[in-house]
């Protein structure tokens, strides 16, 4: 045998074997996930009450962090002609879809009917995704689900309110609509363009006028709520302190509203404005996942778009030089307001509580109030079939308890910043508690918060709100990876070139991303 050949037959041998060893063992759940940091110390936290709480089951828990929820799907798919995928995992719809084509994923009828689990105890859009991966049947038990909310700068929003007071510019609140946004952003630039900037003159000791605008400035403001921009922090005047602080942040950084997520932004007002983004058909005798995104509704939203875009209203992470949040610039006060994961609000609290952070519910579209839709998105429990019965039962009695069991998906929903998945995990004393503690401040409060906007405004019983999840099926990853550029392509375009104000150019658009999926071009 070829010497290299016969190396890299032993290299392979060994590498299977390597992935053998990873897994089942007997007397072992593995258990993997795709958490970040922090969410990896409160899963690791609720998986030890579990322990403790059933120290003779004869198993031993094993938890390994995958690095990334990608990395994860790939790194189970990876290991199914092995057989050495773990017997729990977290995954996405979509990821779920692909397992399920790989025929490892366990359905969990048999142990809910056993166990007198009761599904309406769910939050059904939760509940529903787990549901659609196979007709009829419970492929998975939700886990870890946040929403979208608007973060907003209060102290910014405030010190606008003052600024334009009595002006034919007044601001008197934080938008509501996308309509809205537009209008206000259009006040607040004007405010900020216009508003007298002071210095202090080094010779007469006396504040002067030095033009005009508040960027690579600061605004001020006096016990009486007065505000005044000054060029520099050292000509603040006695009695006045600091409330935006610009003097890093020029017009052309400057955007009054961002947007963490390309694709949940695009996806969210494809929604907001009558439209489809994906659905499930029978083509052919087969279920099957279709684009339904490419609509005169959609290339509407993408031209209302466009203008904020040019008008400087609103921008995405590659704005700011930012690869995936806009966190960061939202502390920095390079914007107002950013639209981001209800679990990832702490990110956006400054330190020293700098300014007063709100959260509010997201934008809608005005013309369309019957469209108030907000997206859904986590990950769900699944069960892989790859072990004895004795294995898969203490597998469905850890994965009931972390997402059935009112105190432990409480816990964890607390620790975590994510939101219950079942009305008795939210109805606890533990977490009624929290909702109500009026103790709490900075980043705790924040992401609590972010919770009320959730039960409050969007799960209310009177709410007109409707929070929403998309199907997911093998394809449907690719589908979203590939319409989160398309917000930046929107802002791209170049009115020297094409019609931006011609709903033939944004339909042009959409049909260059439907050629990235081919195979999901509906036949009608």
């Amino acid at each position: 045998m070829n010497k290299n050949i016969k190396i890299a037959a032993i290299t392979a041998v060994m590498g299977v074997m390597a992935l053998s060893s990873c897994g089942p063992q007997e007397g072992v759940i593995n258990v993997w996930t795709g958490f970040g940091t922090s969410m990896t110390t409160a899963f690791e936290n609720v998986l030890q009450d579990y322990r403790d709480a059933h120290p003779d089951t004869g198993f031993k828990i094993v938890h390994t962090g995958q690095g990334g929820y990608d990395n994860l799907l790939s790194t189970i798919s990876g290991s199914v002609s092995t057989r050495t995928y773990p017997q729990l995992a977290v995954a996405y719809p979509d990821h779920m879809a692909q397992y399920n084509e790989s025929s490892i994923l366990f359905s969990l009828d048999n142990y809910i009917k056993e166990d007198n689990v009761n599904l309406d105890d769910y939050y059904q859009n939760y509940l529903k995704e787990c549901q659609e991966i196979v007709d009829g049947q419970t492929m998975g038990l939700p886990f870890n689900k946040s929403t979208e909310v608007l973060t907003t700068n209060q102290t910014f929003v405030d010190v606008l309110i003052a600024m334009t007071k009595g002006t034919e510019n007044e601001i008197t609140k934080v938008p509501t609509t996308w309509q809205e946004v537009e209008t206000f952003g259009l006040k607040a630039l004007n405010a900020l363009s216009n508003v007298t900037k002071y210095k202090l003159d080094t010779t007469s000791k006396q504040l002067v006028a030095d033009g005009k605008g508040a960027f690579n400035a600061v605004l001020a403001q006096n016990a009486n709520g007065e505000v005044k921009c000054y060029s520099n922090k050292a000509s603040l005047e006695s009695g006045y302190s600091i409330k935006v602080d610009l003097t890093s942040v020029s017009k052309n950084d400057f955007r009054v509203l961002s947007y963490d997520s390309q694709s949940n932004f695009f996806i969210t007002i494809v929604r907001q404005w009558g439209g489809t983004y994906t659905e499930i058909v029978n083509q052919g005798g087969n279920e099957v996942g279709v684009m339904r995104y490419k609509s005169e509704s959609t290339a509407n939203a993408l031209m209302f778009f466009k203008r904020l875009f040019d008008e400087g209203l609103i921008g995405i992470p590659s704005t700011f030089g930012e690869a995936s949040y806009t966190s960061t610039p939202f502390k920095a006060f390079k914007t107002i307001f950013t639209i981001g994961s209800s679990a990832g609000v702490s990110n956006c609290v400054p330190a020293d509580n700098l300014f007063e952070v709100e959260i509010n519910p997201i934008p809608f579209n005005a013309d369309k109030p019957e469209c108030k839709f907000v997206i859904s998105q986590g990950t769900n429990l699944v069960m892989f079939k790859n072990t004895d019965e004795a294995s898969r039962k203490e597998t469905w009695n850890l994965m009931k308890a972390l997402s059935y069991d009112p105190v432990m998906n409480a816990t964890f929903a607390k620790s975590s910043g994510y939101i219950p998945v079942t009305k008795n995990a939210y109805q606890t004393s533990l977490y009624q508690d929290y909702l109500k503690d009026e103790t709490l401040t900075g980043t705790a409060k924040t992401m609590r918060d972010a919770i009320n906007v959730n039960f409050d405004d969007y799960l209310a019983d009177n709410s007109t709100w409707t929070q929403f999840v998309d199907p997911g099926f093998v394809g449907s990853s690719s589908i979203r990876a590939n319409v989160g550029s398309i917000m930046g392509a929107v802002r791209d375009l170049d009115a020297k070139k094409v019609d931006i104000e011609d709903t033939q150019t944004y339909l042009d658009l959409l049909e260059t991303y439907y050629q990235l999926d081919k195979g999901h071009i509906p036949q009608n």
